[in-house]
């Protein structure tokens, strides 16, 4: 079973850290990244009506790639096909004491629609002060 999870672990007055956990059949990995409200906002909205047309394409990425910040991580979504079955391609980098350009990792969710729009909407609580918030897809 593909699972999507993002909780708010930690927080300041201007950002706070999420703790990304996604897995596929083959693969299970987690990330702690720092976010702002907008950044969730923005994944928020997009995802709550995603996708306009069957060709439609979103990518959120959060943080910088590369060496030089915290760990960085992106999701992108697009339709597999036509009747509602959505992928999300998972891309971390991982914080296990060596460099991020070397220790990352790329691989495949899959979803539908619905749950999708829902996991969407349900983001809203992240942007909220409050840690321990969770949402799950």
């Amino acid at each position: 079973m593909d699972i999507l999870s993002i909780e708010r672990i930690w927080e300041d007055s201007d950002f706070f850290q999420i703790k990304l956990k996604a897995q596929s059949e083959l693969i299970c990995a987690s990330i702690k990244s720092y976010t702002t409200a907008s950044l969730i906002n923005e994944l928020c909205s997009k995802l709550s009506t995603f996708p306009k047309t069957f060709e439609d394409r979103y990518i959120w990425e959060n943080g910088t790639k590369g060496d030089t910040s915290t760990p960085f991580v992106s999701l992108e979504f697009w339709c597999e096909d036509k009747l509602g079955h959505i992928v999300i391609e998972i891309y971390m980098e991982l914080d296990d004491g060596a460099s991020y350009s070397k220790h990352n990792c790329c691989f495949f969710i899959k979803t539908e629609l619905g749950l999708l729009n829902t996991f969407g909407k349900s983001l809203a609580l992240l942007s909220e002060k409050g840690v321990g918030k969770k949402v799950i897809l």
